[in-house]
């Protein structure tokens, strides 16, 4: 622990929010006892009730001892978001999405406030990072009411950017600690902001055990045919990964498509001749080709029985807006859960 304020409160809800959640009837029904869910103002369950996300203001205090959650509190806190609701049945996951969005921004906040030390942090980090990456792919097709990319997005790279100032903090640590996941979370950082020239001259400046990882190298070759837009060879390359690098990759699909549907119009430009649907579908990674005939249109190419017709000058160049397409199904999603996020979560820090 550094210089901030230590919290005492060892509950994952604070008693005083929690009587005063319990007489506005502000408590969420994944934190309500059991016994009494049905009582028209009913009590909250101890071990359920989580601290809620508060913004600073005029009267509220962010640094009282007893209403911050130490560490091992918070640790504790998304070790039970992460195993006993992330993996909720009764519920719908954008419903699961964002309880826990609330009560991770609560976790974050009692961090920042105890300025809480960076293997802590890391530990706290890296798990949230992974749940955002998912949270992208799980619910990508859901309406804006029930999940706002940009938000997760912008919460996302919040984390990741604190995450990587904290191992850098570890790298001039006198005892030189390894972190077992910085790996992983380097290579997300790539994936994620494919192109960028900060992500792949951070990757490159890293010492050795972590850029020479198999899954940041195979991030950097993605990188590097990106960066010499062979977009078939990205497509290609992005399948062989693990499935929580390629949710990070993914993100990137609406833009890879269109500049390879601009580059194939200029190459495959003809006002007589289409190109195969079924092998454009999969070179693109699309799941249908109601949905790669769907995305041509939307840039103008016609679709001539069933195949694509590429004309240069018929193709608008703007941007798409709108959802990223699902590329895993629901199925394959939920067998992920939770390792995919809980991954080596207690093996962040050890000696190298």
């Amino acid at each position: 622990m550094s210089e901030g304020i230590v919290g005492t409160c060892s509950l994952m809800c604070p008693d005083e929010e929690r009587r005063f959640r319990e007489r506005k009837g502000w408590l969420h029904r994944f934190e309500i006892d059991d016994s009494q869910k049905h009582s028209r103002r009913p009590n909250a369950d101890n071990k359920k009730i989580i601290k809620c996300y508060i913004r600073s203001g005029p009267g509220k205090s962010l640094i009282r001892q007893e209403e911050l959650r130490p560490g091992p509190v918070l640790l504790s806190t998304l070790q039970y978001l992460f195993t006993q609701i992330a993996t909720r049945s009764d519920a719908d996951w954008a419903v699961i999405y964002n309880f826990i969005f609330d009560r991770l921004r609560a976790i974050r906040q009692d961090m920042t406030v105890q300025r809480l030390d960076s293997v802590t942090t890391i530990q706290i980090l890296e798990p949230i990072v992974r749940f955002h990456v998912y949270s992208a792919q799980r619910l990508c097709d859901r309406s804006l009411e029930e999940f706002v990319p940009k938000f997760n997005d912008d919460h996302l790279l919040e984390c990741i950017k604190e995450l990587l100032v904290r191992y850098d903090e570890r790298d001039r640590h006198p005892k030189n600690l390894f972190c077992s996941n910085r790996a992983q979370m380097e290579t997300l950082y790539v994936l994620l902001y494919l192109g960028n020239c900060a992500a792949i001259e951070r990757a490159l400046s890293l010492p050795l055990e972590y850029k020479e990882s198999p899954s940041m190298r195979m991030a950097l070759k993605i990188s590097r045919a990106w960066y010499l837009k062979n977009y078939v060879k990205v497509c290609r390359l992005i399948v062989k990964l693990s499935p929580l690098m390629a949710m990070a990759a993914i993100t990137n699909l609406p833009k890879i498509r269109r500049d390879a549907l601009l580059i194939m119009s200029a190459a495959y430009n003809s006002t007589q001749l289409s190109y195969p649907s079924d092998h454009l579908r999969k070179i693109l990674l699309f799941k249908n080709k109601d949905l790669l005939h769907n995305e041509c249109r939307h840039f103008g190419l016609e679709v001539i029985h069933g195949n694509i017709r590429f004309e240069m000058f018929k193709f608008k160049k703007e941007e798409k807006n709108g959802h990223l397409q699902k590329v895993f199904s629901d199925d394959m999603l939920n067998s992920f859960l939770p390792n995919i996020i809980l991954h080596d979560v207690n093996s962040v820090g050890s000696e190298k």
